[in-house]
């Protein structure tokens, strides 16, 4: 009898989380259970016509009053998408909506906007390419992304200043909303030979060359070669350019970047990278290795002095692993086979599979797993294949200084429910976290011990609603009453609402969008008001339609009126000026303008300010000299100073040379800022900086980049400031504890909460009863107004820290250090191979109004289109991907290179909607192509790599639904052989003409996402029946993948 009450509870629950469908209509509804019991779910219905094609997508119950969420997808009478429509909202619990209600619902739920619908226009011809995208929106009706394309020899334009190979050529110009072009020409095997935009007359293009062998060998990004003409094979500024040279299995073994010198590579028998040697390390004698196991898992990486030549193939005959033994003392319980090291100096170690290590090889006992507080996850009997514990090092000005060490539990499912780890205070960091049946984190408790200090003990509570939307964020310190740091409201799009913090209403930001769900308005009672403007004029700005922001205006507490920028921009979208307003109408108060060079960089920038108690004027007429992309010196034309020793640019000297740089383009010297020498570590991060008084500034890091230590000495006063987690020390004092929402002072257990604009810039910082404590204003690149109030907290500008001590005035991004006062980087960009065309110093690609720096906490919304926005910005190790469609759960992607370098390639060769990166993370990469499958109306690529065991996806889209781009492989640099070809069909389900003559191994992948099937096809066979996949998630489609090619 148990039996059968048991089935029919079951039954029960599952009926109670069915939706009434129309079976008049053909559908396919999928449910995601939310509870154990399948009392809960998330069902989507999708109807389909006549022809087997999607008409409606109806997401059940998903707005914040359970009302459904229906889209329409119409086609010409050809088969194509012609317009995909907002959704409508419905009470119809999952019925199909009649056509008029649908579409007159869309357009109330877009504000009363009569074109709620992207439109696409094609071209007469076979080949069904789009010409023409009209984007959601009335406004947008003039103003179209169009597409042209070219067949005709780019050696034939004007203004084209680079000499060629001759042979067949297509191109693409695509023409962004506000008639900024872009073009992309290929050869007739696929390579990308030129690529770039229009600045007026004048041509930025970067030049790709390659061997015969299809081996990228030479870019040259814009001004190396302008205005000179050149034969292909140069000879090129190899300064600025950039370098490849490879072995005979095609593996990159010699890699110049600009303003560096060459980085060295050397590889095994078994394909893997081993070694490898920048220009400060060849320097110093030094090669920095990297072992893995048996397995193929990294394990080891550190310095030695073993003396290699990289073209002489050292290692290509010999199978160099590392074996885990407990007798391998100098390597942590680890044993390198095959390869003697000299010298060696360990920095990071990986354990797998066991918790043997813990007790030896310094690992401390206090490691070892502890019984969980009430409520939180038990532990898994196994852990093989995860990663079980870590050795890190950490170093500073002198060296590697001692090690860190954490171990990770995890539960049935493989997730981390407790960790423990040791911290440069001599304490022990402990985390324990427990999930919901779907995978969200419900409770999270961290303890923060140091010697000698009060232990530390936050618990945070998180909560979700039916759609797994967050709702609130609860914290507890220590025995102290738990606070609600944020609760946050939602709209039927699913877009965030209204925020409130500490359960106080006059904290309570509230948010509205346009049509394109952009933030229009930040509101937060009389504290910071904020409104955004796009394509309407603000101030007499121009009208922009591409995304870029017209123009702003914003009210603090305490302003008597209301701030306000007017932007402008070249066809680059680089800003040019920034006119501001007061009350709306134009003051040069705070004006500033700005020039730029051929790669972007600042050549000249005028600034206005506050210099005086009421008068304003010019405090920075600056003329920036560059030899390539390195700045050599900076001369200030203005005479007045900065009212209250505020921001400015700070002109000490006036020589040659006020700037230079080591062999890996970090710089050693500024002069203006009376800095007589920079030491960086192997991260290029500093260690040490040196004053001209003798003032120092010393830094620690641990080998991952995190920030440990920092420590001022400026004339006879120091200052020690420790980073623990998220507790930090000053002096030895616990001082701060930062929260998502700010941070507490430990002194009185105060909660103090950022107010922040739609960059996650800390405007206002208010106590937990509304009180101001402090108000930021913002020049565009980042420099704060002269202000006679107290500043009392260092983060500022996109929530970074800034450090103003001794003129240092630097933000810490954690891989480089910003000088806002110029708007540079101290360093080149570690990922500048993605951005050829930029300079490796620039920032934020000279338009930081829209952008933001990669390495905060970034939060990306994706468009029906492909296209990516970023929308929030605050500190964490890894980002999350969400979709403008409403009720649909976001992602989390690890590897936060990927977004990042995707969302930043947008205005790049294709004109904002061709982007794509690659990553050695196929989990984050099948993660992000399901999602923008699953969610966009375009076709998404993941192809796989194997380079002899090390797996490298690359994962995009050409923003178009019925093609995406075939082959990136030479152009991200990835190594190895194709294994996978795989891309999504939104709606035809089985492989095209082109996708079979495309494909260049035995056996290609389709992802269909209407039907959610994995299906695969051949050079003869559109679709190869009895062999197709149910995938649901995107673990099943890489187990899937795994199971077929890469076993």
């Amino acid at each position: 009898m148990k039996r059968i009450y048991l089935l029919l509870s079951l039954l029960l629950c599952s009926l109670l989380c069915m939706s009434q469908v129309s079976t008049s209509q053909n559908y396919i509804s999928t449910r995601t259970y939310t509870s154990p019991d399948q009392s809960g779910c998330r069902e989507q219905v999708v109807y389909f016509d006549g022809l087997g094609r999607p008409s409606q997508t109806v997401d059940c119950g998903i707005t914040p009053d359970r009302k459904d969420l229906v889209s329409l997808q119409e086609y010409d009478d050809q088969g194509r998408k012609l317009r995909t429509w907002l959704p409508a909202k419905s009470a119809g619990n999952g019925n199909y909506m009649p056509l008029s209600s649908l579409q007159s619902g869309a357009s109330s739920l877009a504000g009363g906007d009569v074109r709620p619908y992207l439109q696409t226009t094609y071209e007469a011809s076979p080949l069904n390419r789009p010409v023409a995208q009209h984007g959601v929106g009335e406004a947008w009706v003039e103003h179209p992304v169009s597409y042209q394309y070219i067949t005709r020899d780019p050696r034939s334009f004007s203004w084209l200043y680079y000499k060629i190979p001759s042979g067949n050529f297509l191109g693409v110009c695509t023409t962004d909303e506000d008639g900024n072009p872009a073009y992309e020409f290929k050869d007739g095997l696929g390579r990308t030979i030129l690529a770039g935009r229009m600045d007026g007359s004048d041509p930025y293009f970067v030049y790709y060359q390659y061997n015969n062998h299809d081996d990228l060998v030479n870019v040259y990004p814009p001004f190396v070669t302008y205005p000179k003409m050149h034969e292909p094979e140069g000879p090129f500024d190899t300064q600025s350019s950039y370098s490849y040279r490879y072995d005979f299995l095609h593996r990159c073994v010699y890699k110049k970047l600009p303003e560096r010198d060459a980085i060295y590579y050397i590889y095994d028998h078994g394909d893997h990278q081993v070694f490898s040697q920048d220009g400060e390390q060849r320097v110093r004698g030094e090669w920095a290795f990297s072992l893995s196991d048996e397995l193929n898992r990294p394990v080891l990486t550190g310095i030695c002095h073993n003396s290699y030549y990289y073209d002489d193939f050292p290692l290509c005959e010999i199978d160099v692993k590392a074996r885990r033994d407990d007798t391998g003392t100098a390597f942590h319980g680890y044993i390198p086979e095959n390869i003697p090291m000299t010298n060696p100096v360990v920095y990071t170690v990986n354990y797998y599979d066991d918790y043997s290590f813990i007790g030896k090889h310094g690992v401390p006992a206090s490691l070892n797993y502890v019984t969980p507080p009430s409520g939180y996850g038990t532990r898994s009997e196994s852990s093989k294949g995860l990663l079980t514990g870590t050795v890190t090092a950490r170093m500073d000005a002198t060296g590697v200084t001692g090690y860190d060490y954490a171990a990770f539990y995890y539960d049935e499912r493989g997730r981390i429910i407790q960790s423990r780890a040791t911290n440069h205070m001599g304490g022990i960091e402990e985390e324990y976290v427990a999930y919901s049946f779907t995978g969200e984190p419900l409770k999270r408790q961290h303890v923060h011990t140091a010697t000698g200090y009060s232990t530390q003990t936050e618990e945070c509570t998180y909560e979700y609603d039916h759609a797994g939307r967050l709702l609130a964020t609860k914290h507890k310190l220590n025995t102290n009453e738990e606070v609600t740091l944020v609760e946050n409201t939602y709209d039927d799009l699913g877009r965030i609402k209204s925020s409130k913090r500490h359960g106080n209403s006059a904290l309570t930001t509230d948010y509205t969008y346009n049509v394109r769900s952009w933030i229009k308005t930040l509101t937060t009672d009389t504290l910071f008001n904020q409104t955004l403007h796009y394509n309407d004029s603000y101030g007499g700005s121009t009208p922009c339609y591409n995304g870029n922001v017209s123009g702003m205006s914003w009210k603090a507490a305490g302003d008597t009126g209301v701030h306000g920028y007017r932007f402008s921009y070249d066809e680059m979208s680089r800003l040019t000026a920034a006119g501001y307003l007061w009350n709306g109408s134009p003051c040069a108060n705070y004006d500033t303008s700005y020039t730029y060079n051929r790669q972007s960089n600042l050549t000249s920038l005028r600034r206005n300010g506050r210099i005086g108690a009421s008068s304003y004027g010019l405090i920075d007429d600056l003329t920036l000299t560059l030899d390539g992309n390195w700045l050599t010196r900076v001369d200030d034309a203005a005479t007045a100073s900065a009212y209250n020793n505020g921001f400015e640019f700070k002109d000490a000297v006036k020589q040659d040379n006020e700037y230079t740089y080591d062999k890996n383009g970090n710089m050693t010297k500024d002069l203006n800022k009376n800095i007589i020498d920079i030491q960086y570590n192997c991260l290029n991060s500093p260690s040490k900086v040196t004053f001209k008084d003798g003032s120092t500034i010393t830094y620690m890091y641990a080998v991952n980049g995190t920030k440990l230590r920092t420590v001022h000495t400026i004339g006879n006063t120091t200052t020690t400031t420790d980073y623990c987690g998220n507790v930090i020390y000053e002096n030895g004092v616990q001082k701060l504890l930062l929260t998502d929402a700010g941070h507490v002072t430990l002194s009185d257990k105060k909660y103090h909460y950022y107010l922040q604009d739609h960059q996650g810039n800390n405007r206002v910082v208010v106590d937990q009863t509304g009180q101001k404590e402090e108000v930021n204003h913002y020049y565009p690149f980042g420099g704060t107004f002269a202000s006679a109030e107290k500043s009392i907290q260092p983060y500022k500008y996109n929530g970074k820290e800034l450090d103003t001590k001794n003129g240092l005035n630097w933000y810490d991004y954690g891989a480089r250090q910003y000088d806002v006062a110029i708007g540079r980087w101290n360093a080149v960009d570690p990922s500048s191979e993605k951005h050829y065309n930029w300079s490796p110093y620039s920032y934020c690609k000279n338009n930081p109004v829209l952008r933001v720096d990669v390495d905060g906490k970034d939060d990306y919304t994706v468009n029906s289109a492909g296209r990516l926005f970023k929308t929030v910005v605050e500190g964490s190790t890894n980002d999350r991907l969400m979709s403008i469609r409403s009720g649909v759960e976001p992602i989390t992607v690890n590897d936060k290179k990927i977004l990042s370098g995707m969302y930043n390639m947008q205005d790049g060769k294709s004109g904002g909607l061709e982007t794509y990166n690659s990553t050695s993370s196929l989990e984050d990469a099948a993660a992000v192509f399901k999602f923008g499958a699953d969610n966009t109306s375009v076709e998404w690529k993941l192809d796989i790599y194997n380079d002899k065991g090390d797996k490298t996806a690359i994962i995009g889209t050409s923003g178009r639904e019925d093609s995406v781009f075939a082959d990136k492989q030479s152009e991200l640099n990835v190594k190895g052989d194709k294994v996978i070809d795989m891309h999504s069909h939104p709606y035809n389900a089985q492989a095209s003409d082109q996708d079979m003559k495309n494909l260049k191994i035995k056996t290609g992948t389709v992802y269909h996402r209407d039907s959610k099937v994995l299906f695969f096809y051949n050079s003869e066979n559109s679709r190869i029946g009895n062999n197709e996949y149910k995938i649901d998630t995107s673990k099943t489609l890489l187990d899937k993948l795994n199971d077929k090619f890469m076993k």
